[in-house]
């Protein structure tokens, strides 16, 4: 750049300045408004600073509170209620405290926390109890309908159902009792235990609740078993049954199972058939007038130790094994197991006053005679013995036929496999594998009688 240009240049700039410098004082408005512009900007800066000043104290505030508050001591609270006057945590927090030893003052941190949040539904019961404790009837069932205008969950209902049946207003009962059941979102067996206190009847119930939602019937379900209610637990599965409910077959193979040990075959007879004709179980429904009533009795399936199948015992010593190609289910014996054992059992449905056969093909590998391994059928309600195989022993396999009859009465007959040394001999240590166990009707001339050695 030539000296000539830059004088130019700066004679430009100098001729501007002084245009703009004479612009300003010919209009003192342009100087006012850039005046102000600078201003506003100067105080928007200094705004949000203290803004952001005034939030980091809340924050501080906050935070010191709830630290305190965490460590639920009186004296704690009642700072973090001075930091933070407005949270209405911390007063009926503090309210706890005072529940049992001074109410009245809990009343008066429980009154301004629902000041403080009209929402607060946990304060509101809190009062409603406080209210009742000091029997003030009406203005506890007022404090809990507020707690569950403000908040439509299962805590008010429950707690409103509580108050109906302390005060045994049934009608009331019912209604929140309901109303908690159609939104209860865990344990639903304080409610039905309440429920049960009100009317033992497994229908009012199932109605009065409505109890439809499939979690809350397996819960009803297992409720019933604990109040060792046979006839309520038949009467819920076979209603859970006609609703069609596919999800719920564990829990009706568990009631199922329930009842026969607690000698009620009969209630859960129909459940297993309704299971096998639905195929959620992996069997021909039973009948007791059948050729064969035994549950796989070939052995075709693994046992699963529930219902009319097979249950396998749990011994020391002895394991159990499944074979295939032929189907077999063994047991090998070490030698070091107890002198007596429940090998298998299995409860089968029989027509009382009738004569069965019940035969056995099965092998063994070093099981000596008198090996003590032995059927024994006996009547699932009083124990007593119908039959017995006696020993069962052959080293290249046999089959054993065993007669029994039954009593006027007994519809089932609880079939099983067990081992108990016999006088004057050791522990059996070897195998036995049994192919096929059947109970069919009648007799034959080479079945062994009951009692017979």
């Amino acid at each position: 750049m030539t000296l000539e240009t830059r004088r130019r240049i700066l004679f430009l700039q100098r001729s501007f300045a002084a245009e703009r410098h004479q612009e300003c004082r010919s209009d003192p408005g342009l100087i006012r408004s850039k005046a102000l512009k600078l201003l506003t900007a100067q105080l928007l800066r200094i705004g949000f600073l203290a803004v952001l000043a005034a939030g980091v104290a809340w924050n501080v505030c906050l935070g010191i509170a709830d630290w305190l508050a965490a460590q639920n001591k009186p004296n704690d609270l009642r700072v973090a209620m001075r930091l933070m006057p407005l949270n209405p945590a911390y007063p009926a927090q503090l309210a706890n405290g005072f529940f049992a030893t001074d109410p009245k003052v809990a009343e008066a941190l429980l009154d301004r926390a629902v000041k403080l949040d009209p929402y607060y539904a946990v304060a509101w019961i809190r009062l409603g109890l406080l209210y009742e404790g000091d029997s003030n009837l009406p203005q506890a069932e007022q404090a809990l309908l507020q707690a569950e205008k403000v908040d439509s969950t299962f805590l008010p209902a429950w707690s409103l159902a509580n108050f109906y049946f302390r005060h045994e207003r049934t009608d009331l009962f019912w209604k929140w009792a309901r109303s908690a059941a159609q939104i209860v979102p865990g344990d639903a067996s304080p409610l039905l235990r309440l429920a049960w206190f009100v009317n033992p009847n497994v229908g009012e119930i199932e109605s009065r609740l409505q109890i439809h939602r499939p979690f809350v019937e397996i819960q009803f379900l297992n409720f019933l078993m604990s109040q060792k209610e046979p006839e309520g637990v038949s009467q819920a599965v076979m209603r859970m049954l006609a609703r069609g409910d596919g999800s719920a077959s564990e829990a009706l193979s568990s009631a199922c199972e329930w009842l026969i040990e607690n000698k009620r075959p009969d209630l859960a007879l129909p459940i297993w058939n309704a299971l096998t004709e639905r195929h959620q179980i992996a069997y021909p429904p039973l009948a007791a007038g059948s050729a064969d009533a035994i549950t796989n009795g070939s052995f075709s399936k693994s046992p699963t130790s529930i219902g009319f199948d097979w249950h396998l015992g749990n011994q020391r010593g002895i394991s159990a094994f499944l074979n295939s190609s032929p189907n077999a289910l063994g047991f090998e014996f070490s030698g070091d197991q107890a002198e007596n054992a429940l090998l298998m059992s299995q409860v089968v449905p029989v027509q009382p006053k009738s004569f069965y056969r019940l035969t056995t093909d099965y092998s063994t590998t070093n099981i000596p005679d008198r090996s003590g391994i032995e059927w024994v059928v006996t009547d699932p309600q009083s124990g007593a013995v119908l039959a017995r195989s006696g020993s069962l022993s052959a080293e290249h396999g046999s089959s054993s036929e065993t007669c029994l009859s039954t009593p006027d009465g007994v519809r089932f007959v609880n079939l099983a496999l067990q081992y108990q040394r016999q006088p004057g001999t050791v522990r059996v240590e070897g195998k036995i594998a049994f192919k096929e166990v059947a109970l069919s009707p009648g007799t034959s001339k080479g079945c062994r009688q009951a009692g017979e050695p």
